[in-house]
């Protein structure tokens, strides 16, 4: 595996708060990231395996209910005055492997959970702009093959990291839920997504020093969560069962 791959831990929440984790020094071939998982050697699950489990929780009754709630929002922002932007590419950044190396059966629930959550917003902008065409990538270092497959039959596609941080600009939809500070100051280094679903500046303040003069967007500021929270319509994003809990949504209207 890539040395960049060893970037991708997760945020953990300790007392309430967010806490940002250093990421070791080799690759995730040779170091376990804090939340014990790293790619799969063994992966015993096959393509129809992964498919019965998602189809499973994404249409129980806890993930149908939590749903309702999501679309509350986003009705909320697209009737918003300010129209929505268009959006024409969705990223979504580390969702998590689809059968977890250490065989946590929250981890494979929240990696799927949350892969369907990304796909529901998908067809919920699909179906408000008359079904338009987006692009659908997802960016996760620890995938094995069969998570590869697993999304291609989901009708995303897969890019090996770093190569979907370049693909964000004005008119994607960024989707990244509980990831370090390094990875969204690098998605959002060139240009600010249409929308932004993940870690808001709040909870980064209670663990980051923040110039508000700054316009760097380095691993150290949080200049482009500043942009956001001053510049975007914000919804609080429903949690179910802390998958997403610390999550918001930035909306950037048309003439924003």
């Amino acid at each position: 595996m890539a040395k960049q791959e060893g970037e991708w831990n997760q945020v953990r929440r300790k007392g309430g708060r967010l806490r940002h984790i250093p990421s070791p020094a080799d690759g995730l071939a040779d170091s376990v990231l804090p939340d014990g998982i790293r790619p799969n050697p063994t992966p015993e699950l096959s393509i129809d395996d992964l498919w019965r489990y998602h189809q499973t929780v994404s249409q129980d009754g806890e993930m149908a209910e939590w749903w309702q709630h999501v679309r509350g929002v986003l009705d909320d922002a697209s009737n918003s005055t300010n129209p929505p932007v268009v959006i024409t590419t969705a990223v979504c950044l580390g969702p998590g492997p689809y059968e977890p190396s250490n065989g946590s059966s929250k981890a494979r629930r929240t990696a799927h959970m949350q892969t369907a959550a990304f796909c529901a917003i998908i067809d919920y902008l699909r179906s408000r702009s008359g079904h338009q065409d987006i692009r659908c990538v997802v960016q996760e270092p620890r995938f094995t093959e069969v998570d590869k497959a697993f999304c291609a039959r989901l009708g995303l596609e897969v890019l090996e990291s770093p190569d979907a941080f370049a693909l964000v600009d004005e008119k994607t939809l960024l989707f990244g839920i509980h990831l370090e500070l390094e990875i969204y100051n690098r998605a959002l280094a060139a240009t600010l997504p249409g929308i932004y679903v993940g870690v808001p500046l709040e909870q980064w303040e209670m663990v980051v020093k923040h110039d508000a003069g700054s316009e760097g967007t380095g691993c150290t500021t949080l200049a482009a969560f500043a942009k956001m929270e001053a510049g975007y319509a914000k919804y609080a994003f429903p949690d179910v069962d802390y998958m997403f809990s610390s999550t918001v949504m930035y909306w950037r209207g048309e003439h924003t």
